[in-house]
């Protein structure tokens, strides 16, 4: 295969690669701001909307939790970095931070059952602007505080609030509203907050309704999906080396996409490691497929110049 057509084949892959990432953003964005939250919950008034008058994002989202409003609210209580965390990736807190920050409780902190406003949740950003026991804790921008260069005079407003179903089940809405930054576009606000901040919030859900539950996840599991978020990168760029070299294209292109939904799956709707294993697992076996592909097809060719 000459260069021209290598080439040819990697500005056609490079766009056929940002187009589907371009679509699967475009069509995440929306489904993200609602993710989990029923229409009426999307559309209900909650605690601190009055302090976005325009927000440029909206997040409402939801869970149920087999336990009851009791259960739950000390968890929600103790949220915040130096208190119990968010039950999130405290490795990428960590490293946005650069500092060890953030740790998640495994268990109910007394010391910290009594949030009051003024309370700091993340360091020199967010603190509590107003709580009701066992039904919402809300939380807003420092009014000393700084976002840095970028979030420099952005408005947040987040909220954790709620509602008892029934005596053994309640139900979490989480509702954040930011304002526009300066220096960035509304567009880019939305992007950002949305598909960068949904990664964490997914993760923070679950980890509410987990422990309020009585399940808490063992620190092996967060740092054990990086690797396997690797493999399925790995996979990808070996089956675009395939795309490039072999005569059979479509077979490793096929795979390659393969390997970029399980990306998306493993960032946004983060399935279990076994679940992400099994999924690695099966695009190895579709890489060595598809590197085995022209071997196959020259066979007869080779062949046939051998009975020449």
């Amino acid at each position: 295969m000459t260069w021209a057509a290598r080439l040819f084949r990697l500005l056609v892959g490079l766009l056929l690669v940002i187009a589907v990432v371009l679509a699967c953003f475009l069509a995440l964005i929306p489904w993200v701001e609602t993710r989990g939250a029923t229409a009426e919950e999307a559309a209900a008034a909650y605690p601190g909307d009055e302090l976005i008058a325009e927000p440029v994002v909206r997040w409402t989202h939801g869970v149920t939790i087999d336990a009851p409003v009791e259960q739950v609210w000390p968890w929600v209580a103790q949220l915040g970095d130096g208190r119990g965390g968010f039950y999130t990736y405290t490795w990428i807190e960590n490293l946005i931070t650069g500092q060890n920050l953030y740790h998640n409780a495994s268990a109910i902190l007394p010391e910290f059952q009594n949030p009051q406003p003024g309370d700091v949740l993340i360091d020199q950003l967010i603190e509590v602007k107003e709580v009701r026991t066992g039904e919402y804790l809300l939380a807003g921008v420092k009014q000393d505080g700084l976002l840095g260069d970028v979030g420099e005079g952005m408005g947040w407003a987040w909220l954790w609030h709620l509602t008892p179903l029934g005596p053994r089940q309640t139900r979490l809405v989480v509702r954040l509203q930011a304002s526009e930054a300066p220096g960035m576009s509304p567009g880019a606000v939305r992007a950002l907050v949305n598909l960068a901040g949904w990664v964490m919030e997914t993760r923070m859900l679950r980890g509410i309704r987990d422990r309020a539950e009585g399940y808490v996840e063992p620190a092996w599991v967060e740092y054990a999906e990086i690797p396997l978020w690797l493999a399925a990168l790995g996979a990808g760029l070996w089956s675009a080396g395939l795309f490039l070299t072999r005569r059979a294209w479509l077979p490793p292109l096929l795979v390659g996409l393969c390997a970029l939904a399980a990306l998306f799956l493993f960032t946004y709707v983060q399935p279990s490691p076994w679940v992400r294993l099994a999924i690695d697992a099966a695009l190895l076996a579709l890489v060595i497929w598809a590197g085995q592909e022209r071997q196959s097809r020259r066979v007869p060719a080779r062949a046939s110049r051998t009975y020449r």
